[in-house]
């Protein structure tokens, strides 16, 4: 009957075996498909950045030939501005000199005028003023004609300048928006740096938790190790029952998770300060680089994903081996129960086999996945010591372990079982003989 239960335990051991192989398969073709999409999105970044150089190198381009562009109508300016103001002295200049004729003129008249008495006298000489009058007539005509075509000239001219200068506070409009979204794109670049240090910062602390967490649990199952021998060596009254020892573990288990709820991943990647920090920036930028912000923040997911199947992958060899070498020792036992060998050996045996067995249980029951993160405010820690033990027992209930954790913890109390049935045999035969 006993070898019968032996081998339907065992058979069982291989159904678990093949299932564990099969979620390992499993999770190998999730990596695989994780890495796909991460170089895809690599792929993407990496065009989006050929993207943002071209169009830097474009923006200086344009703003290196509107700089000369600018220069070069300024020299324009300035050189139509110095003809017109030399054109315009030499034209008061002649204007002058006019009015100096006109004058003159006049003073001619007033001394004819004086002589108009003695007609009879200068007849010839009043005759000789009349024909010079006559002639400056026409002279007189002529230069207020050309007075008023320069006049006419210098008001096209003054247009003309107008218009370049309304051209001219245009193209310094433009520079001054192109300075605006060249500055735009190094914010937008600073924000990108600044992302990018963050991630790195994280896979940081979050390598330093993962490494952290490994030598707590080791530590804590030497612990327990340590404290079961130590109540085994004070007496047998002070034994505890299996279902006992399943308890304390749970709870402990609550305990742990309720002390690592502080510094896990979601503590680690502080959301509050990254919300505020993109909407303080998002303000000015919002619609420039929030597609570039949910491409970052999805590279970080995706890196967080492979990090947990990667974990996964290592505790599933662990556990595999493990419970491979731990089964050759019981079959081991099993065949030299059967021959007839000697009791204190199959004993001690099966001792160290049970006791390798809890403490791999241990270490699965407090294990945290790095996926893993508290959805929930955790309670205050202070208080009675009653409120505190009913608060982790049913945190312990209602928390459940990951597929590998849960697996593993099934296969480890299967082998604890079939230790536990091989030592009872082995005792049944002692007290036999």
């Amino acid at each position: 009957m006993i070898h019968l239960h032996l081998n339907t335990l065992q058979s069982v051991l291989e159904e678990e075996l093949q299932s564990a192989r099969n979620s390992v398969d499993n999770l190998q073709n999730k990596l695989q498909m994780g890495l796909e999409i991460e170089n895809h999105l690599k792929k993407k970044v990496r065009e989006l950045e050929k993207k943002k150089i071209a169009s830097d190198q474009m923006f200086r381009n344009s703003l290196t030939g509107l700089r000369h562009h600018h220069s070069f109508h300024r020299m324009q300016i300035v050189n139509i501005l110095e003809e017109e103001k030399s054109h315009i002295k030499s034209m008061f200049s002649m204007i002058e000199g006019k009015i100096k004729q006109i004058n003159g003129c006049k003073e001619t008249d007033s001394e004819h005028s004086s002589d108009a008495t003695k007609l009879d006298e200068n007849y010839y000489t009043d005759r000789e003023s009349t024909d010079a009058e006559l002639s400056m007539a026409p002279e007189i005509s002529v230069a207020g004609i050309r007075l008023k075509s320069d006049l006419d000239l210098a008001d096209s001219k003054c247009d003309e300048s107008k218009a370049l200068a309304q051209a001219l506070q245009e193209k310094v409009a433009a520079l001054l928006l192109l300075s605006q979204q060249e500055e735009r794109h190094l914010l937008e670049r600073n924000v990108n740096a600044a992302l990018q240090k963050k991630v790195e910062e994280l896979q940081w602390n979050l390598l330093q938790v993962t490494n952290e967490k490994v030598k707590a649990l080791m530590e804590l199952a030497q612990l327990k190790q340590n404290y079961h021998l130590l109540k085994e060596r004070v007496g047998p009254e002070m034994k505890i029952s299996a279902e006992d020892n399943r308890l304390a573990t749970h709870e402990h288990e609550g305990k742990l998770r309720n002390i690592l709820k502080k510094s896990y991943l979601s503590r680690w990647i502080n959301k509050v300060d990254f919300g505020r920090n993109t909407s303080e920036t998002g303000h000015t930028n919002e619609g420039n680089f929030s597609s570039r912000h949910s491409n970052s923040m999805e590279i970080a997911r995706m890196k967080i994903e492979n990090a947990t199947l990667r974990e996964s992958l290592e505790s599933m060899e662990h556990i595999t081996s493990t419970i491979h070498r731990l089964r050759a020792s019981l079959s081991q036992v099993k065949e030299s129960a059967v021959l007839g060998g000697t009791v204190t050996g199959i004993s001690q045996v099966l001792e160290d086999t049970i006791s390798e067995a809890m403490l791999m249980r241990t270490a699965l029951s407090s294990c945290l996945p790095v996926s893993w993160s508290a959805g929930e405010d955790m309670e205050s820690l202070g208080g009675s010591v009653d409120d505190e033990s009913s608060d982790i027992h049913s945190d312990s209930i209602n928390k459940k372990l990951d597929s590998v954790s849960a697996a593993g913890f099934e296969m480890v109390e299967l082998l604890i079982l079939t230790a536990d049935l091989l030592k009872e045999y082995a005792n049944k035969i002692k007290s036999e003989d």
